[in-house]
């Protein structure tokens, strides 16, 4: 084998474990999302109170306009015990620039409207009234095609050319 051929190998080996690298990346952290997400649809419901709503205006620096979101605190019983919590989802609410969609949502979660949440159960102080798409779970074959492109990358890199016919 000539240096040119080894450096060649040395290449693809690298080029094809830094795609497995992110691409286990993405594996690994969209298998989070989805495993999160469907134990979330297995969380216990409960019907729960809100308590307050409001738009919360979050603003990164003077020059940049301003987002809003949902506020919202509500409490709620889980074996036999009060909570309170102000999720809306596991992440908080997401974020807007239109007033008006999250004064939309303010309507929708009034102070002293009774709506059904879900408990962790392993940690009753966490509850949500959105659960997590399982999105994620679905979209799993496409950091899957990198992978496997990588690990083809590296296995051909170190497998041996066939032999032409008549030894050329």
């Amino acid at each position: 084998m000539t240096s040119n051929d080894r450096a060649g190998r040395i290449y693809l080996t690298a080029v094809g474990f830094g795609l497995c690298l992110i691409a286990g990346l993405f594996l690994w952290l969209m298998t989070r999302s989805y495993l999160r997400a469907r134990d979330m649809n297995h969380w216990p419901q409960c019907p729960c109170l809100v308590l307050s709503s409001s738009v919360e205006e979050m603003r990164i620096g003077p020059e940049v306009e301003p987002e809003f979101r949902l506020g919202i605190r509500y409490r709620y019983e889980f074996q036999g015990k009060e909570y309170e919590s102000t999720l809306w989802g596991i992440r908080g609410s997401m974020p807007r620039s239109n007033r008006a969609t999250v004064e939309a949502q303010v309507a929708q979660y009034a102070a002293g409207n009774w709506l059904v949440c879900r408990v962790n159960p392993h940690q009753p102080e966490v509850a949500v009234l959105k659960v997590d798409s399982q999105a994620a779970g679905y979209s799993l074959w496409f950091p899957g095609l990198f992978f496997i492109g990588g690990l083809g990358m590296m296995i051909g890199a170190w497998k041996r050319p066939r032999q032409k016919p008549g030894g050329g």
